[in-house]
């Protein structure tokens, strides 16, 4: 117990010394869990939530106004159904690195703690894609699936002292579909805690 008093006093003793040396700084970890669905543009398949979790790291610059970029090891999952086919199924599973840029701005900013609202871009690179599907030959495979993607974040956050919470939507801008005649974005809704190390 007295280790960690120390190490808490240790990191808000030098949150503070470098606040003077560059304001607004701040960089640490972020964990988080996601609920997230893909949305199709046919009417006979219906879409279900999954949930996962991520982590990575953020950088934030700037008081009243602030710009955080992030690195974000993400997992995107959703659960298709095909009403037009009995039995069938299918399970998407899309592991990436994502990179949000967020421009922020405090509304309430108070000694040791403040709220904040946020809104930016963030693009996404696949680096593991999965399908599994079930009665549903011609269901689409993880060739299908494009490397790249872009959406739009914006949400809200709390900061108490040292620690950071962000709750944002993500609405999917770009198709994650390679066939032209299927349709499919993602859109989550995540829960990130972060770690002001700085």
């Amino acid at each position: 117990m007295k280790k960690l008093i120390l190490l808490t006093t240790a990191i808000l003793i030098g949150n503070l010394a470098f606040s003077q040396v560059l304001p607004g700084f701040s960089i640490g970890p972020k964990v988080g869990a996601s609920f997230s669905k893909f949305t199709t543009d046919k009417e006979q398949i219906q879409e279900e939530i999954e949930n996962s979790f991520f982590f990575g790291a953020f950088v934030r610059f700037g008081e009243k106004f602030y710009i955080q970029p992030e690195l974000l090891v993400m997992k995107r999952e959703g659960y298709l159904k095909n009403d037009a086919l009995s039995g069938s199924s299918g399970s998407i599973k899309v592991s990436s690195v994502d990179i949000p840029v967020l421009v922020g701005f405090r509304i309430v900013n108070m000694k040791v703690a403040n709220v904040r609202a946020m809104a930016g871009p963030v693009f996404s690179i696949a680096v593991d894609k999965t399908i599994t599907t079930e009665n549903w030959d011609d269901a689409i495979t993880t060739d299908d699936i494009k490397n790249s993607n872009v959406g739009l974040q914006f949400g809200a956050g709390v900061d108490v002292l040292f620690l950071t919470l962000d709750l944002r939507y993500e609405i999917g801008l770009s198709d994650f579909s390679e066939v032209e005649s299927f349709s499919l974005k993602n859109n989550m809704f995540t829960i990130g805690l972060g770690w002001k190390i700085l």
